[in-house]
């Protein structure tokens, strides 16, 4: 029983993270938007990277919230 309590306080804290490491993704994606002005290539792939991480964070999170959804209540 104690380590199923500490499993699920484990994913628990595992969610957390991903949620902060989302807000931290969409933040330097913000500040990277507001850096480059200009139409550069490199600004062009700073951006677009910012973008994939963000976009990749966002998907894993959705599928977490879908798993942890339909888990038995």
């Amino acid at each position: 029983m104690r380590s199923q309590a500490k499993t699920v306080e484990q994913d628990r804290a595992s969610r957390i993270e991903l949620i902060g490491r989302v807000q931290v993704a969409y933040e330097h994606l913000k500040e990277t938007m507001q850096r480059y002005h200009d139409d550069s290539p490199r600004a062009r792939a700073a951006i677009a990277a910012a973008r994939r991480r963000l976009s990749l964070l966002n998907r894993a999170l959705a599928m977490l919230a879908l798993e942890v959804a339909q888990q038995p209540a």
